[in-house]
């Protein structure tokens, strides 16, 4: 018998205004969605592929069931920078996991 679906809740570090970690790493992270319906400030990826030689800019349009500007038009691709990740490491998982199905490995 298959396992139930467990929705994983992502946690994004909260900071200040000039970007410094609230609290420890437990203590200063909130779910995404608490994040985001309470205005904190918190750490994001954009990611921007521009290809030089036809001087194009891949963009993407966002699905109709995302929370935030579903169905419009956004850059290359974005990912939350989930606590206690670094910045390198996230932004390398959306555009692999985004652009997966335009450049099979």
């Amino acid at each position: 018998m298959a396992e139930p679906y467990v929705e994983q809740v992502e946690y994004l570090d909260v900071l200040t205004k000039i970007g410094k970690k609230i609290g420890k790493k437990i203590g200063g992270s909130k779910p995404r969605g608490d994040v985001h319906r309470d205005g904190d400030y918190h750490k994001a990826v954009h990611v921007w592929i521009f290809t030089e030689s036809t001087q194009e800019l891949l963009l993407q349009k966002r699905a109709d069931c995302k929370d935030s500007w579903p169905g419009l038009w956004d850059i290359s691709s974005a990912g939350h920078i989930s606590a206690g990740d670094s910045s390198l490491i996230t932004a390398q998982k959306p555009a692999a996991n985004q652009h997966a199905d335009q450049h099979p490995s």
